[in-house]
């Protein structure tokens, strides 16, 4: 169930992606960042209240889990903020690579932070997953003949690095809420909820101070909600995921949507360097099979 959950999580953060990078040239990227968060809330609404139609619990959890909630809506502010001015700066596929960086992250910080501790087997599948991920990034011939293009993508690398640490952090903060209350599928859903919620809150007085902002979220509004409803899927899969399997091993299975966001560059925006980047994404592939095989081989 962790596995599927995290591969569907994928292919619904690379579809989501798609739709950042096209918005990216016509919305701000604070504006989008408050988007990604002020959109998702109506599905979520809507999934919470069909979960408890059905029964689940929604409104009882510990006092620990809505501080964690807290905590990762504020890293999330940063990661997202981060992540959409990375897209306005530079080529989707290479921002996403970049992003790849936060699985190896998650698996230094995760001993120290909750109580997973990966196999060295699974261990060494994550990295291999990472290796394959920044095999493409040093590549001057790419960018050495326009200085201009080169500052460009520079600056969007420089972000995504931030971003991908914040990501990291959001990812173990996810682990330690979900796993708070696992008899309860719902404990993803409102976890996911609520630091939406909590996120959007907080970037909302830099869009009211901003008419121009406002206006491009009314104009903007049915590609923004559409990748609302996106974020609320790629989420939900995500945390149930982490409710099944510890931190490192999810984000290194998300990573499969790097392929995804390789070949969605070259169709969509026209991206160069697609080979090399395909070969990374080879890499990427054999080490997501790995994780799989450890985790199967694992439970047998």
């Amino acid at each position: 169930m962790g596995i599927f959950a995290a591969l569907l999580s994928a292919i619904f953060s690379t579809s989501k992606d798609v739709l950042s990078k096209k918005l990216a040239v016509r919305i701000d990227g604070t504006a989008s960042t408050f988007a990604s968060f002020a959109f998702a809330i109506p599905f979520y609404l809507a999934v919470l209240a069909a979960l408890w139609l059905l029964g689940h619990d929604i409104f009882t959890f510990s006092l620990k889990f809505w501080w964690l909630v807290l905590a990762r809506a504020l890293t999330d502010t940063f990661a997202e903020g981060m992540k959409m001015y990375a897209f306005s700066h530079g080529d989707i596929s290479l921002v996403s690579i970049l992003f790849s960086a936060s699985p190896l992250l998650v698996l230094a910080l995760s001993p120290f932070l909750t109580s997973d501790e990966p196999s060295v087997a699974g261990a060494l599948a994550v990295v291999l997953v990472v290796a394959g991920s920044m095999a493409v990034v040093y590549n001057p011939a790419a960018y050495g003949a326009e200085s201009h293009d080169w500052a460009r993508q520079k600056k969007a690398m420089l972000l995504a690095v931030g971003a991908s640490f914040f990501f990291a952090l959001n990812s173990i903060l996810d682990r330690l809420a979900v796993t708070q209350n696992t008899s309860d599928p719902a404990t993803a859903v409102v976890a996911g909820f609520t630091m939406t919620a909590v996120s959007a809150t907080m970037i909302l007085p830099a869009i009211l101070l901003r008419p121009e902002r406002l206006a491009g979220l009314y104009i903007w509004r049915r590609g923004l909600a559409a990748r609302g409803c996106l974020e609320v899927a790629f989420m939900v899969c995500k945390l149930v995921a982490m409710q099944w399997l510890e931190a490192a091993y999810v984000v290194g299975l998300q990573r499969s949507s790097l392929v995804l966001s390789i070949i969605a560059g070259r169709v969509f925006f026209k991206e160069g360097d697609f080979k090399r980047r395909m070969i990374a994404g080879a890499l990427i592939m054999a080490g997501v099979a790995w994780i799989v095989w450890e985790q199967l081989e694992s439970r047998l």
